[in-house]
């Protein structure tokens, strides 16, 4: 079993132990930094982890033995790593350097568990712990950056064509053929679209944008990640950022259009609170158009 904690550089005063993530935003909204709509989507989202995370029985004892919780390496643990993605976001923004703590063996004295975490205290000098820094990945797209964007969403959406046979003589429309430095720019500066990548380093793998709509509404365009770096999370971290920064933009629904014949993509999207609401048939299409919204409220 591994175990893992996201933390400051900064002591907490009564631990003595790196300040956890949580904590250090906490400290950013006492202190009246957020914006209005950064806070809205702050408690919104605190409100999520007060749900679904159990709250170790020591807090209400003010945590007498001074201990620290580390999540669990489990399917639990991992998916509140991946709603994060706010808490992440707002300390890079904040200027509050992140880093991931992690080790293969229990680190101090069990005093709590459960599903998602543990709680120890005494920690154990001989275990070995690795720390390396996680910077926030995910940032706005810059416009000498269009050309990258155009190579992130063909070759990512050429993978949708080979596995359905789409070509550019059936399906000359279909992202993978269509999208061009033109067509992005578009995008950015003549429809003022959010648009957001995620960054290693400074190479992009992974874009989406969205296009602001009517009535509180708002799509979702053109999600990619490339092949080579796919299973790794990185569609999930950039949905939860896609719906965290959708929210504070005032948005309360998110529709998307999926090539229907997809069912893996569709059960993926079903996984994260859509909810498929029809199809349509285009002739310049080989495929048939399928069209799912979330409500926003419930991410």
């Amino acid at each position: 079993m591994k175990y893992f904690r996201v933390h400051t550089e900064d002591i907490a005063y009564f631990t003595q132990q790196p300040r956890g993530l949580f904590t250090a935003v906490g400290k950013l909204v006492d202190a009246k930094l957020l914006t209005e709509n950064e806070e809205k989507e702050y408690w919104k989202t605190r409100a999520y982890f007060e749900r679904v995370l159990p709250v170790p029985p020591f807090y209400a004892q003010d945590n007498p033995d001074r201990a620290i919780t580390w999540y669990k390496d489990t399917p639990e643990g991992n998916q509140m790593f991946c709603e994060m993605v706010f808490y992440r976001r707002m300390a890079d923004q904040y200027g509050k350097k992140l880093y991931l703590s992690e080790c293969g063996e229990i680190p101090g004295t069990v005093i709590y568990e459960d599903d998602y975490q543990i709680a120890v205290k005494d920690p154990a000098e001989d275990v070995k712990i690795s720390t390396k820094e996680l910077p926030w990945p995910i940032r706005k797209i810059e416009e000498k950056e269009v050309a990258q964007c155009v190579s992130v969403i063909r070759e990512s959406f050429r993978t949708v064509a080979d596995q359905f046979g789409f070509t550019e003589e059936n399906a000359p429309r279909f992202t993978a053929f269509a999208t061009d430095e033109k067509r992005i720019r578009w995008h950015l500066n003549g429809e003022h679209r959010p648009m957001y990548g995620y960054f290693k380093e400074d190479r992009l793998v992974g874009y989406y944008s969205l296009l602001l709509q009517e009535e509180g509404q708002c799509e979702l365009n053109n999600l990619s990640v490339l092949p080579a770096e796919r299973h790794q999370k990185i569609g999930e971290e950039l949905m939860r950022d896609v719906f965290s920064r959708a929210s504070e933009m005032g948005c309360t629904k998110m529709n998307i259009g999926i090539v229907e014949e997809n069912t893996v993509l569709r059960r993926w999207y079903e996984s994260l609170g859509f909810v498929h609401t029809g199809t349509k048939k285009f002739d310049f299409f080989p495929f048939t158009c399928g069209y799912m919204v979330k409500e926003l409220a419930d991410s």
